[in-house]
């Protein structure tokens, strides 16, 4: 059977994928099926994924459903530069901006979990008013003109080249300072349910995917000069942006997971917080 895997089109996994298919190829054993976090979080949810990196909070949400991978993650211990508040004005004028210009403020539809760190933040980090939220099509908040949340590439992209006018809000550096602990974006979600040769097929997949992440800084500098990456980004702004990610599930990452399911339960996101439960 196939073991059909997930894949996020984001350059913060896109080198782990990259070595993961030299080891792990495409063919009988291995499918990898492409999207952004919410793609991917519906098709766990429906069944047509067996594993994948996946939004935090789908685990968090629908933890009866699943198991986690342990020590794997994505996550950010400081910076992450590719999950961003896009704000017209600055944080502290814009309760003002908002009254001066009525509407909406926009989020992604490409990640729960990012749309819901926000959440948290606007209201027990930074306490403004609760506005009226709008998701919109990934790469669509510039031009509307609105506060927007931005992730993956094209939040990178702004990061790099920031837009005029605009006052970028690092999501991760918020929580960082806010919390002292990592903020974990995506955890190894395992659907629940598979069959003994599925379980083994992903047992030998979580061992590659643990060595690949403990050798990642050895891959680096080959890595960055690729020719199929982007030619807005150049090799030590790339580099900068993989250094900045993680991608462990160790005792503080886990911390954090835990705490940011419990500011969700505040913020009524989120029935409670579930344990955690592991593949093995």
């Amino acid at each position: 059977m196939t073991l059909r895997i997930g894949r996020i089109d984001y350059l913060n996994i896109w080198h782990v994928f990259h070595l993961l298919e030299g080891v792990c190829p495409e063919g009988p054993e291995f499918g990898y099926v492409p999207g952004h976090p919410s793609r991917l979080n519906a098709a766990l949810a429906s069944g047509d994924l067996d594993i994948s990196p996946s939004s935090s909070f789908e685990y968090l949400l629908h933890a009866e459903k699943y198991e986690l991978l342990p020590g794997a993650s994505i996550c950010a211990h400081a910076e992450v530069q590719s999950v961003l508040f896009l704000s017209p004005a600055p944080l502290a004028e814009l309760p003002a901006w908002l009254e001066r210009n009525p509407g909406p403020v926009c989020l992604t539809g490409a990640s729960a979990t990012s749309a819901a760190l926000l959440k948290v933040l606007w209201s027990q980090k930074w306490g403004l008013p609760a506005p009226r939220w709008q998701e919109v099509e990934p790469g669509a908040g510039l031009a509307t003109g609105r506060p927007f949340l931005e992730i993956g590439n094209i939040a990178l992209r702004h990061f790099v080249h920031p837009p005029q006018g605009w006052h970028i809000v690092d999501l991760a550096t918020e929580w960082a300072a806010w919390t002292g602990l990592p903020f974990v974006f995506a955890v190894w979600i395992v659907r629940r349910g598979l069959s003994g040769t599925a379980r083994e097929q992903l047992g030998r997949l979580q061992a590659h995917i643990a060595a690949i992440t403990a050798d990642l800084e050895g891959h680096f500098e080959a890595l960055s000069r690729l020719p199929d990456l982007p030619d807005w980004l150049t090799s030590p702004a790339l580099l900068r942006y993989w250094r900045a990610m993680n991608y462990d599930l160790g005792p503080r990452e886990q911390a954090g997971l835990a705490l940011f399911g419990e500011c969700c339960t505040r913020q009524g996101l989120l029935p409670g917080m579930p344990g955690l439960r592991w593949f093995s």
